[in-house]
């Protein structure tokens, strides 16, 4: 394999477009929380109820971007030093460390959360030591099991097991473009296994929905979300390939680059065609049928591309996106985005007076209408903020420090290099879960 005897320079990082990055995380984050309480109130009603607000349901049903971008994410930074080993011949990264840092990010966090929700919401239900220990270990979205509280938490152990596949992916697609000495040839060979990862949620999609119905515990596998960090991958090879060889860019680097605004406005198609939800019902979280299913996802993976083109893109960068994004407020939620995603449900079930503190766990389908919108939303948002907020200064960002010391010497900083030049957090999909 040719291999370069120096890997591209390593760049100041673009403050700004860090303060897109973290202001993207806050607006999925807050999506994703304020759709929960859309569904909770009957705003954004289920096949079980039509839509109660008209356009308003149209148009929040129509929502498909908010888990997208934080999958995405993912696979674009995690992937990135890989893909810098095997277009610029820098140094493989270190398994142990890529290992002890993703753990660390993702699980203590969720630890605490599962822990607040077996004491204080699931008591009554606990009938032996696997109740405890399934979601400990991740294993309750395959070893089905309802624990209030972890509604959305799915992606907890979709995620994880992302990190544990990314190397094997990455060795598969360094195995592909060994013995290429041409940078763009390279960058070929390693989309491969990338597209056959996007087959492979479309077909997840249409499998489930045609052998279960809407909703099936297979759901939340990972296979409905690989062709979003396969995207992620994707970006980061272009990215790499961009600075390894300048004249062999992507053309849609260059168009988000002279237009990035453009690729929001493009975004706006899927948004409108899923407003309709082709093959099922218009207002409503639920897919009636397997195309629906498949369309939905096809129209999340579009839109979420577009979403991320122009925030990855080295030099692309509009007055929109500074002001949008780049704000204080919403680069905070953005910080606090993991907490935000892990917390809001076990909050919603406490303004409920749903647990085991109460006396009894009902589920949050039999609680639906029992608020209104902001009657529900304005204590949930302020309780998963605060929750949110003492989770990343007390827990999250001590351990994310203690962790970084191992990385003494580690790869150049790529688009997920922080203002003070630490890696910055890569959240998890905070913005996944199912509406």
């Amino acid at each position: 394999m040719a291999t370069p005897a120096r890997g591209p320079s390593v760049k100041t990082p673009d403050k700004k477009r860090i303060a897109s990055l973290d202001g993207i995380r806050g607006v999925c984050a807050m999506i994703v929380v304020t759709t929960h309480v859309a569904f909770s109130t009957f705003v954004l009603p289920s096949s079980a109820g039509p839509p109660t607000e008209g356009i308003w349901s149209i148009l929040w049903a129509g929502q498909v971007g908010a888990i997208g971008p934080f999958f995405i994410m993912s696979g674009l930074f995690l992937y990135r030093p890989f893909a810098r080993a095997t277009l610029a011949g820098t140094p493989q990264p270190r398994l142990g460390i890529y290992f002890v840092r993703r753990a660390s990010r993702l699980l203590p966090a969720f630890w605490v959360l599962c822990a607040f929700s077996l004491i204080v919401l699931n008591l009554s239900s606990i009938t032996g030591v696997w109740d405890v220990l399934r979601p400990f270990l991740l294993l309750h979205i395959y070893d089905f099991h309802w624990y209030a509280g972890l509604d959305v938490a799915w992606t907890v152990p979709a995620e994880t097991q992302f990190y544990v596949a990314l190397p094997i992916i990455a060795w598969v697609m360094h195995r592909l473009a060994r013995g290429v000495a041409d940078p763009a040839r390279k960058a070929r060979r390693m989309l491969i296994p990338l597209g056959l990862l996007v087959v492979v949620q479309l077909g997840w999609a249409l499998y489930i929905n045609s052998s279960f119905g809407p909703w099936p515990p297979q759901f939340f596998y990972p296979f409905g979300v690989s062709g979003l960090f396969a995207i992620g991958m994707a970006m980061a090879v272009w990215s790499v390939l961009t600075e390894v060889s300048p004249d062999k860019a992507p053309k849609f680097f260059g168009w988000a680059t002279k237009r990035p605004n453009l690729f929001w406005l493009a975004a706006l198609v899927p948004y409108v065609i899923n407003c309709a939800q082709p093959f099922s019902i218009p207002g409503t979280a639920d897919w009636l049928s397997p195309e629906a299913a498949v369309i939905r996802s096809a129209l999340m993976l579009i839109f979420s591309f577009l979403v991320m083109v122009p925030l990855v893109v080295p030099g692309a960068t509009s007055r929109l996106m500074e002001v949008s994004l780049g704000n204080w407020p919403l680069r905070f939620l953005g910080r606090i985005s993991y907490g935000l995603y892990l917390w809001h449900f076990a909050v919603m079930y406490l303004v409920f007076q749903s647990g085991s503190i109460f006396g009894e766990t009902v589920p949050v389908q039999a609680l639906l209408g029992k608020f209104g919108f902001w009657e529900l939303l304005i204590p949930t948002l302020v309780g998963t903020i605060a929750i949110s907020t003492l989770s990343y200064y007390v827990l999250e960002r001590p351990i994310l420090k203690l962790t970084d010391r191992l990385g003494k010497g580690k790869a150049a900083p790529s688009v997920a290099t922080s203002e003070a030049g630490k890696p910055a957090p890569e959240f998890t999909s905070s913005g996944a879960g199912r509406p």
